[in-house]
């Protein structure tokens, strides 16, 4: 059965001609579907739940594209604080903790809370407020290695902020859309018995953000 998240994405998927692209074509015109479903949402205020399945479906695309073979949706209820999707990594996995519009306290929370599985939050988040640099200091404490949201919230935030390295020495907060690229920077051949896979490598997790761009 077709959820109705599914449903609206379609339905902004035909609006924007874009319905039968490649997942990365999709994922790009992210800054496009996002005023799309916007509207949506003005004619009938979706749920909470529907809109968190939204923002799953889109960071999805974005693994598709970067890692088609080397992720899985977490959708075990049991261990569903984790995340949302694992990447295969190596020396070790990657969780990807998926939010809509607002981190609140669940973000901190989700992941395995350490950096022997480093997690990963992405979402279109709208209140930069929630990201000042003191409480990002928490997520890297949490194992965090890096944050994704819209341009335009990180725009928002104060250049210290911007500039916070993770454990590894990388930009921690990056704009969602450079999700696929840094993957894919982040990427390495491992046998798994007779067949090899690309994984992530989330020590070398590398952002192509730049401070000064922004």
């Amino acid at each position: 059965m077709t959820s109705k998240a599914d449903k609206l994405l379609q339905r902004a998927l035909q609006q924007l001609k874009i319905e039968n692209k490649s997942s990365e074509e999709k994922f790009n015109n992210i800054y496009k579907l996002m005023p799309v479903l916007d509207s949506f949402n003005k004619e009938e205020l979706f749920s909470v739940s529907t809109t968190g399945t939204i923002s799953e479906r889109i960071c999805g695309w974005a693994l598709d594209a970067a890692l088609p073979d080397g992720y899985f949706r977490n959708t075990s209820n049991e261990d569903k604080w984790l995340g949302d999707y694992i990447m295969l990594g190596a020396p070790f996995n990657v969780v990807i903790s998926v939010k809509s519009y607002k981190a609140k306290e669940r973000l901190l929370v989700s992941g395995s809370g350490s950096l022997l599985v480093p997690t990963i939050g992405w979402g279109l988040f709208d209140d930069p407020t929630e990201f000042k640099l003191e409480r990002l200091k928490n997520y890297l404490y949490r194992g965090f290695i890096a944050i994704y949201m819209p341009k335009s919230t990180l725009k928002l935030l104060d250049s210290d902020t911007k500039k916070l390295e993770n454990t590894h020495k990388e930009i921690f907060i990056r704009p969602i859309e450079n999700l696929i690229s840094d993957i894919r920077k982040s990427k390495i051949k491992k046998k798994f018995g007779k067949t090899s896979i690309e994984v992530v490598n989330p020590k070398i997790f590398l952002s192509i953000f730049q401070i000064f761009a922004m």
